[in-house]
Order: structure tokens, then sequence, then C-alpha cells
């Protein structure tokens, strides 16, 4: 059976919309599907704006070599709304160079991470509003791909530091090729490959991977449909 006649399928039989598209929503009073969770997730990315990125950081003391995990609050924005976050590293960062070295990344993301000044909406299907463990969180794998842009004026370019400054106007004194930069930085997004999806507690929220097929195909919820 084909996924659109299975979704439809799924549809009639449980009397519960599944979000596939930006135009669907997911609003469900049991545990929801893969799908479903899916579009949960989306929505997490999309409304959030800070990401702890883990990295594995080599550390040196005399004749002893360890290699430690560590995580560091990093800027992100679902700029393309696609699900692939872009991400603004400072290239002296601590998170940068361990990925120079060779070490393994992954993000994590949770409600609640975002800047204090922000309004963002923190209700999900199967979640508690105020319970932190009753709330999503969800760990991403997959590779960065640096962004970079010749013309300054590059509408894609235009977009991405628009997009970014509104989330955050405070990464604005270290954009690329700043004047008043510290420090040199650098576009990347991440592409998403694989996604574990705590969507809150087992009795009522998805709990487990989610397929990036899956995950890049759905839409995220509207705020008035949650």
């Amino acid at each position: 059976m084909r996924l659109g006649n299975l979704l439809l399928f799924i549809n009639l039989v449980v009397g519960a919309p599944i979000a596939i598209n930006q135009e669907q929503t997911v609003i469900s009073e049991r545990i929801p599907t893969e799908i479903e969770a899916a579009s949960i997730a989306r929505t997490l990315v999309y409304r959030e704006s800070l990401t702890n990125i883990n990295t594995i950081k080599r550390i040196s003391n005399r004749n002893d070599v360890k290699s430690i995990p560590v995580s560091s609050m990093e800027y992100y924005a679902d700029v393309d709304e696609d699900g692939d976050p872009y991400l603004l590293l400072v290239d002296i960062g601590s998170t940068n160079q361990n990925i120079i070295r060779g070490s393994d990344y992954s993000l994590t993301i949770r409600v609640g991470d975002h800047p204090g000044n922000e309004q963002v909406n923190t209700e999900y299907p199967g979640g508690i509003e105020d319970s932190p463990a009753g709330s999503p969180r969800i760990q991403l794998t997959g590779k960065l791909v640096n962004k970079t842009f010749k013309n300054p004026f590059d509408l894609d370019l235009i977009k991405l530091e628009t997009s970014f400054l509104k989330r955050h106007p405070d990464a604005s004194t270290w954009l690329p090729n700043g004047i008043i930069s510290p420090h040199k930085s650098h576009w990347v997004k991440f592409k998403v490959e694989g996604i574990y999806f705590v969507g809150g507690f087992g009795d009522r929220a998805y709990i487990g991977s989610i397929d990036p097929e899956i995950y890049h195909s759905v839409g995220i919820i509207p705020d008035e449909g949650v």
C-alpha cells in the first residue's frame, strides 16, 4: 500500500488528522504515531532557537590523554522551515575546534530552548506544559555543511541574516565578514540524518527514533492548531 493511501486509511479508521504537509496539523488524544511525532519534532525545532552541540574533547594532562563528552550552547534558526537548521559558529570556539579535530557531534533541543525575551508556544500533543520531564526534547544527528556567500547582496544571505537576527539580535556583532566582529565566524546548515525523539511521558507521548524521510516530509503544527 502506498504511503498516501495508508495515511488516508489510518485517518478514516482512527478519526484523527495526520500531518503530511504544511497545510495539515497534528492533534490527538492518544499516543502520537511516528508520523505525528515527526510533525511535533519539526515544530519543536522550528519554535526553539537554542541548541546544545555535543562533541568529544581531548584533554592532555602530562602523559595522560582523556576524551570526554562536552556540550555547549549555540544559536540556531530553522530559516528554511525544513527541519535542517542554520548555525552561526565562531571559528575559534571550542565546539568548532572539537569538530575540526575529528569529533563526532549531535544536537539536542528541548522545550524552553529560546532567549528569555521571546514568547514561544510550549503546548504540544502528548506533552505536559508545566513539566519539563513531560515535555518534548530531541537529539539530532547528521552533518554540518558550510554555507558561504561571495556576494554580500545575495538574496539567500540577506534572508538568512534577517531571519537569524530576528531570533538572535546580539549575534549581529559576530556575523561572518562583520566589520566589528571580534572573531571569525561562518554559517553552517545542519543536515538532519537521524532523529531520536522524546515527546514526554511514555503513557501519552511518542518516544523513539523517527525516520528522517518522514521527518522531512511532514509540516509543522500551526500555533492556533495546538
